[in-house]
């Protein structure tokens, strides 16, 4: 076993956080998850300051993983 049920800095081995994370991320999710981002991004949820130059690059930044993301098949 690499790591022990005493070991502290590593959860996983730590039955209690098996109920929330299985190590699997669907793209749904983290689709869902970029939509959220862009959205609180383009609401100033996220980062007040920011001017509209960061906004947009932000944007530009969540559009390019969101079309990594439509690469893969699920």
């Amino acid at each position: 076993m690499f790591f022990p049920r005493n070991y502290s800095s590593c959860p996983w081995p730590d039955s209690r956080y098996r109920t929330y994370m299985n190590g699997r991320l669907k793209k749904v999710d983290m689709e869902s998850r970029l939509l959220k981002l862009k959205r609180d991004i383009d609401n100033r949820a996220w980062y007040r300051d920011w001017n509209h130059e960061q906004r947009d690059a932000a944007q530009t930044v969540l559009n390019n993983a969101l079309d990594i993301l439509d690469e893969f098949d699920y």
